[in-house]
């Protein structure tokens, strides 16, 4: 990469066109979903929330949500469409198809592994150990058990490779501690603080997620295993330049970022997603976002957040061929969003105050991790105080 290297400061920010028509389909998306508001009784949240704890058809139901409640659409149709372009993803990327986009899982060839670990650790959660049974008290209208997905069994899967001794042992661990931990600092800590909900998550995954990590290399069974080597075309530094250039190229790594949370990177995974939770939204706007009714300024929070990232960091994706702008998408601008209300002055000062600050912090604190922890933990460090930074903000700007 020396070139590439040697020439980034030709490259202070990315694509302009490519950062204008990001916001241009955020923006898109938001005034079209708005004008078609339906309220049905396909899915009601809050019906899935009364059954979940004893019906078993309202319980699968949850369970599918949890795929997407990092983007905080905890759709159906949100779910199996990023279930469903991480595999269309994956297969493109085996057979080095020209339409593969971003490498899947940034190019292990672990896909199925990482899905299987989502699967496993997030069935413990709420089949296993049954703790969705809370929602039966009546109490709770929403249950972090979705921390699996995006957390420390995926996280583990990436570090140590494909083994069935590294599945058991990340889904077991996550599946067991990410909730009780999340559940704990949102009934304890969160409120003491006034802060969005998210930062319990986020730094339960930083928890959980340094315990985990801690835990495996201290298992005498838990040995690196290299995933098998997908054989692909190598572009050269002045082609990957080109492309990176381009608008396209900016669109493209902003799609991503909606599919990066549980690890996929790939912008047609990020693309089915959001049509998905577009569904979700016509079929019943009660369905997605637990039933608030902000997936509009949730979806456009997103676009702006992950653009702004993009653009401005645009240099590091040159230097280090990934950068953390996927942060504010699945933190801050929807956190703001449902705390401070879903209209287009808070989706864009989130996005952008988010877009900001949330990747350059993630850098800072990746940077402090030792050895054979996976980055992750930095990125959703970063979220949680980034997300409480924004939050701040935006309580004192007057014009909120």
């Amino acid at each position: 990469m020396e070139d590439m290297k040697t020439n980034k400061k030709q490259y202070k920010t990315g694509s302009l066109p490519g950062f204008i028509i990001s916001i241009g389909i955020g923006l898109l998306i938001y005034l079209v979903l708005s004008g078609m508001t339906f309220q049905t009784n396909w899915l009601d949240y809050n019906t899935i929330v009364t059954n979940a704890d004893s019906n078993i058809f309202y319980k699968f139901i949850w369970y599918i949500m949890n795929f997407t409640e990092a983007q905080f659409y905890a759709g159906v149709f949100a779910s199996l469409g990023l279930i469903l372009g991480g595999i269309v993803a994956w297969r493109l990327d085996v057979k080095n198809s020209e339409l593969a986009g971003f490498n899947v899982c940034y190019g292990s060839n672990m896909f199925p592994w990482v899905l299987a670990s989502q699967l496993l650790s997030l069935f413990i959660a709420i089949f296993i150990l049954k703790y969705t049974s809370l929602f039966g008290s009546g109490e709770y209208t929403w249950l972090p058990t979705f921390i699996t997905v995006v957390g420390a069994p995926p996280a583990i899967m990436l570090l140590y490779g494909p083994s069935i001794k590294a599945l058991l042992t990340g889904s077991i661990l996550g599946g067991i501690m990410g909730f009780p931990v999340a559940f704990w600092i949102s009934n304890n800590i969160i409120p003491v603080l006034e802060v969005p909900g998210v930062v319990s998550n986020v730094f339960t995954m930083t928890i959980t997620g340094l315990i985990v990590c801690c835990i495996a290399k201290a298992l005498p069974w838990m040995e690196k295993v290299p995933a098998k080597p997908l054989n692909r075309p190598v572009k050269s530094e002045k082609e990957t330049l080109e492309e990176m250039e381009k608008p396209l190229w900016t669109v493209r790594r902003v799609l991503a970022d909606f599919s990066e949370a549980p690890f996929y990177g790939n912008e047609i995974a990020g693309l089915f997603v959001i049509l998905g939770a577009c569904l979700d939204w016509v079929l019943n706007a009660n369905h997605g976002a637990y039933a608030s009714g902000a997936i509009p300024a949730i979806i456009l929070s997103q676009f702006v957040g992950s653009a702004v990232g993009v653009f401005l960091y645009f240099n590091k994706y040159v230097e280090k061929g990934w950068y953390g702008t996927y942060v504010p998408v699945v933190s801050v601008g929807p956190a703001c969003v449902l705390m401070f209300g879903a209209t287009i002055p808070v989706a864009i000062t989130a996005g952008i105050l988010g877009g900001i600050i949330g990747p350059a912090l993630a850098e800072y604190f990746c940077d402090k991790l030792p050895e054979d922890y996976h980055p992750t933990i930095g990125n959703v460090t970063s979220m949680g105080v980034t997300t409480i930074v924004v939050s701040m903000i935006i309580k004192v700007l007057p014009w909120f």
